[in-house]
């Protein structure tokens, strides 16, 4: 599991762009940006699967337990 600067790959997250809660993949770099890689198990076509990292912030214990219950 890679960890950097606090983001853990395959724990949940809230992506402001999505508007949903997802679990991060992989972290890249771009030149300077860092990338994040997510995903949803109800991704549709508008699904931005790419998202910089500062897009992400921790999910509440609330955002989590609604993302299993769906």
């Amino acid at each position: 599991m890679k960890i950097e600067k606090g983001l853990k790959v395959g724990s949940l997250y809230h992506s402001r762009v999505n508007n949903k809660v997802v679990r991060l993949v992989a972290l890249d770099k771009v030149g300077a940006q860092r990338i994040a890689t997510i995903k949803h198990h109800n991704q549709d076509h508008l699904f931005e699967s790419e998202v910089f990292v500062s897009d992400l912030i921790k999910a509440t214990g609330e955002q989590v337990k609604e993302y299993f219950t769906r």
